[in-house]
């Protein structure tokens, strides 16, 4: 192949690749779309034997890495510490564009790519947008006397730059479409999506003809706490009692916030018995928490639950029939768990 030939061949992968990133930052595509789609494409731009795709999530590195020829994508945990304290120092430092990588790319194929004793011809590039390192991108070949050439080294370059910034994007969406059904400040699902679970459910539930339950939790003397102590510490009291719900009910369960001090807990499968007994773990988790880190009985919880079909078949009826359990709950001397049965039983 010519020198020419070579440039033509380049150029056309170059922007066929560009394109195909470009449409998936156009998309919002997820993440890991945006990786097995970079692999794939600098498998082909590059001719490598094997590419990898070192990625920087929280704290730990996920190692994506494919081989030409093969079909899929493996996904493992790196084993490098060393590595991962680096790229996370470069995002925290700021990754300036043309600076060189602080780091021996071929002692880390040859001591964590799972390459030691063969020899490679490595090209790499870092993943960097908005001066943040999101990962490395490795490509190599056998050691056949053909190095890759500066044409090369600007296309993983260009490349990599271009998958930052997809993924950047991704993240961006990600983002917004949490902050889109999540409350500020607690951090679980907010009134909106729970309206939105709630109509999903009754239609999964209609279907099955299963049973589900709702909870209507309410934060006793919330007002008085903010007074003697100050809104600051109400505020942090309302986070802890949402991770202390989060954590007493099942991962399938949904907690969100309803209101001000009011949360409300979508229980699928459950009948009003067992939602009892989940919600009656809540408040006394909520009784024994010392949100002072000294005393406990602080503050406490008052709970009513609805079910359905029980209770009604629309989203108003089961908030309506929670909501007067929970006020029944309250007038009971607070810190207390009342359900709709309970609530006509006293009325009868």
């Amino acid at each position: 192949m010519t020198d020419t030939t070579k440039f033509v061949t380049h150029r056309n992968l170059l922007f066929s690749t560009l394109s195909e990133i470009t449409s998936l930052i156009n998309a919002g595509s997820d993440k890991e779309r945006i990786i097995r789609k970079l692999l794939d494409c600098a498998l082909t731009i590059l001719g490598a034997e094997k590419v990898f795709l070192l990625e920087l999530n929280g704290q730990r590195i996920v190692k994506y890495s494919k081989s030409s020829g093969d079909d899929g994508v493996r996904v493992e945990n790196a084993r490098s510490a060393v590595m991962r304290d680096w790229m996370m120092k470069e995002t925290t430092d700021g990754f300036q564009g043309g600076q060189e990588l602080a780091f021996d790319v071929s002692m880390l194929a040859n001591r964590y790519l799972d390459e030691a004793g063969s020899n490679r011809i490595i090209i790499s590039a870092p993943l960097v947008a908005k001066k943040s390192m999101h990962g490395l991108l490795i490509a190599m070949h056998r050691d056949d006397g053909v190095m890759y050439s500066s044409e090369d080294v600007q296309l993983v370059t260009i490349l990599a730059n271009h998958a930052a910034v997809a993924v950047e994007n991704s993240l961006l969406y990600q983002k917004l479409e949490k902050e889109a059904v999540t409350d500020g400040l607690t951090s679980v699902f907010n009134y909106r999506f729970l309206v939105s679970s709630l109509e999903g459910e009754i239609k999964r539930a209609r279907r099955f003809k299963q049973s589900f339950s709702f909870v209507m939790l309410d934060v006793d003397n919330l007002k008085s706490y903010n007074d003697r102590l100050g809104h600051l510490h109400g505020s942090q009291a309302l986070k802890d009692i949402a991770s202390l719900i989060k954590s007493t009910c099942r991962e399938i369960d949904l907690v969100s916030k309803y209101g001000g001090d009011e949360f409300g807990i979508l229980l699928p499968q459950t009948r009003l018995e067992g939602a009892r007994k989940v919600t009656t773990r809540v408040i006394e988790a909520v009784a024994e928490h010392r949100f002072d880190g000294k005393t406990s009985g602080l503050l406490t919880c008052s709970a009513g639950i609805s079910s359905f079909p029980r209770d009604g078949h629309s989203v108003g009826d089961l908030i309506s029939s929670a909501d007067k359990a929970l006020y029944q709950a309250k007038h009971a001397g607070k810190n207390a768990v009342l359900t709709t049965a309970d609530l006509i039983e006293e009325l009868t």
